[in-house]
C-alpha cells in the first residue's frame, strides 16, 4: 500500500449577504493515497472525452462531500468524477489540473511592478 498524504478539498458556496460577489471558498484537510491510472482507464475516459491526470482514494467516503477542487502537491485540481471503492467505504477522485491555476496563487492581483524612473536627475529627487 502507497502512503498516505493530504489534499485540500475546496467548496464554493455563494455569499448570501452579497449580491454578485464570488463565491466563498471552504477548504477541508483530508488524507488521500495516490493510485495509478493503468492505460486500459486512460484509452476509456479518452472514448468519453476526459483526461485524468491523477487518482487519489479518500479511504472514508464521509470525508468527500462532493467538492470539484482540490489543492495537491502544491497544485490546483479539477475532479473529473469520482467512484466508489470496491474493497471498502472509500471514494476514488479522478482529477486534472486546472490550466494556469496553482496553489500558490490565492486569485489575488499580483502587485504592480516597482515604477523604474526614466528621468534622468540626482538621487533622491
Amino acid at each position: 500500500m502507497r502512503k498516505m498524504s493530504s489534499c485540500v478539498l475546496i467548496s464554493f458556496r455563494p455569499d448570501a449577504h452579497e449580491v454578485g460577489t464570488d463565491p466563498v471558498e471552504t477548504r477541508r484537510t483530508v488524507k488521500v493515497q495516490e493510485l495509478g491510472i493503468s492505460m486500459a482507464e486512460r484509452y476509456q475516459a479518452a472514448g468519453v472525452g476526459l483526461d485524468p491526470e491523477a487518482k487519489l482514494l479518500i479511504p472514508y467516503d464521509r470525508d468527500w462531500q462532493g467538492e470539484r477542487e482540490l489543492e495537491y502537491e502544491g497544485e490546483r485540481w479539477a475532479v473529473i468524477n469520482a467512484d466508489p471503492y470496491k474493497e471498502y467505504n472509500g471514494v476514488i477522485l479522478n482529477i486534472r489540473r486546472k490550466k494556469g491555476n496553482s496553489a500558490k496563487d490565492d486569485g489575488s492581483v499580483p502587485d504592480p511592478a516597482p515604477a523604474v524612473n526614466t528621468e534622468v536627475g540626482e538621487v533622491g529627487e
